[in-house]
């Protein structure tokens, strides 16, 4: 019925597709936040977010909700991905020293491992199976 209300009230107005989506967005966006009657924000596990997901210049950097870079910073979810932490990183061919530089989507300004593309580390993943490979170590 709600959704209904806005689907009339917003594109009757030249901007209303894209308020629509907007509230869309954030209305599933409920899946992955749930937000407390002071208006903060927490993730399903129960983890305060600290942050404004949806502050100026989220989108332009790390994309809308649900259409986030995987391997990067979900801001709307406050999880990480491979690139950001437990992923395979770049070394140098002769030595197989770490590269340290820009960081994946430059999420630390600061440089450290640069990230090489290909998801989590071997021992990264073994921590997803602890009974079927970490068990036998």
């Amino acid at each position: 019925m709600m959704v209904g209300r806005i689907l009339a009230t917003l594109t009757n107005r030249p901007a209303g597709a894209l308020l629509l989506a907007l509230q869309l967005s954030k209305s599933a966006n409920c899946l992955m936040t749930t937000k407390s009657s002071n208006g903060d924000l927490y993730r399903h596990d129960g983890v305060r977010i600290t942050h404004d997901p949806y502050a100026v210049g989220m989108t332009e950097k790390y994309g809308v909700p649900g259409k986030t870079d995987r391997e990067g910073f979900d801001p709307y979810a406050d999880t990480v991905g491979a690139g950001i932490y437990g992923g395979i990183v770049k070394r140098h061919a002769e030595s197989g020293e770490i590269i340290i530089g820009r960081q994946y989507q430059n999420h630390n300004p600061r440089p450290g491992p640069v990230y090489a593309g290909g998801g989590y580390t071997p021992s990264t993943e073994m921590l997803d199976d602890i009974d079927g490979k970490m068990v036998p170590l």
